[in-house]
């Protein structure tokens, strides 16, 4: 009997240290780690978060996967999901929908741009995107239905990250949003490669533009148009900025632009619009240009989306005289043909 249980205890012992250790393994080796991370992402946000580019951000940490909210509203679904220190938006787009939803949100809301005092800079590489104030967006739009799948990171308490660092947050983003376009059926094209970003832009008082400031008439008007801002120049970013100007302000501190020009192209011109009689700047865009107190916009057909691109000018002062509002509307025209040439628009329709 003594005999038995001699036996039966050099069998179970090393069945429990197989054991032990293969709970070890399972646990701590990054084989396993890989497993269960790869599990997480299968049921997480859609199933469209890609493995590669959202380890180098969560290193395998599956508690970096850990809230997601999808949202349903105004004939838009979308997912709000968290990964690592990201707060990450995906959604598709109707060609027809506006930016205004009955309660104010609205996947409209999750890309839009979060710093109109900066320009966004372009991804290249021939995608619809941007990054800007730590937000990077991307657009597809889809050649077999009148669709964009669009998707947008915001990172929390974000300073200005290296160009490698911005290169890995657009490839999470472009990469999710290859996934999602081949969940919802989205035919789309994607990009290439993402470059080396540059850093945000700063305030020139160089004599000539040579980013999307080009063809704005700036000679003669000195520092009513001068420091300019501006980044490189893309006929595929869904949105780009040219800023001129400076408002006085006390102790010599630069103020915000005394103008701010806007090319917004596919949902980004959308979600400028609205069908609310509440939304004074959305009802004014209804039209295809025009003017207000403060401002003058222009429209364009332009490839891939079925929505008009829309050129802005907002101004920090009114433009109810007509030396302003010339002025405006010779700043808006400079802009938008520029713009509209690079993204190959056509039909454009200029104020005035």
């Amino acid at each position: 009997m003594r005999g038995m249980r001699r036996v039966a205890l050099y069998v179970a012992l090393p069945l429990v240290l197989a054991c032990l250790a293969g709970f070890a393994w399972y646990r701590l080796s990054d084989t396993a780690r890989g497993w269960r991370y790869e599990d997480k992402l299968a049921g997480y946000c859609k199933g469209v978060i890609p493995y590669d580019e959202s380890a180098f951000f969560t290193d395998l940490d599956t508690a970096a996967l850990d809230y997601t909210n999808p949202s349903f509203g105004a004939g838009l679904d979308y997912d709000i999901c968290r990964v690592a220190n990201f707060v990450l938006a995906l959604g598709r787009i109707p060609g027809r929908a506006l930016g205004a939803s009955e309660n104010g949100q609205s996947i409209f809301t999750e890309i839009q741009l979060r710093e109109w005092d900066v320009p966004p800079t372009p991804l290249g590489g021939g995608w619809h995107g941007f990054t800007s104030a730590g937000v990077t967006s991307v657009v597809l739009p889809c050649r077999n239905k009148d669709v964009s799948v669009a998707v947008s990171a915001q990172e929390i308490a974000a300073d200005d990250p290296s160009p490698d660092r911005a290169r890995k947050i657009a490839e999470l983003v472009t990469a999710t949003a290859v996934n999602a376009a081949r969940r919802w059926s989205c035919e789309a094209d994607p990009g290439g490669r993402i470059p080396d970003l540059p850093a945000t832009p700063k305030p020139s008082r160089s004599g000539a533009a040579e980013g999307t400031c080009q063809g704005v008439p700036l000679r003669g008007r000195g520092d009513l148009v001068r420091p300019i801002m501006e980044t490189k120049t893309s006929g595929t970013a869904p949105v780009e900025g040219c800023l001129l100007g400076a408002s006085e302000v006390p102790d010599g501190v630069r103020g915000e632009p005394r103008y701010r020009l806007y090319g917004s192209f596919g949902p980004f011109a959308q979600r400028l619009r609205s069908a609310s009689d509440e939304e004074k700047d959305g009802q004014q865009y209804s039209r295809t240009a025009g003017s207000d107190s403060f401002g003058v916009w222009a429209s364009a057909k332009c490839p891939g989306f079925s929505a008009r691109a829309l050129f802005t000018l907002d101004g920090t002062e009114s433009i109810d005289t007509v030396v302003r509002r010339n002025l405006a509307e010779d700043l808006l025209t400079g802009f938008a043909r520029a713009s509209a040439e690079r993204h190959h628009c056509t039909d454009l329709r200029l104020p005035g």
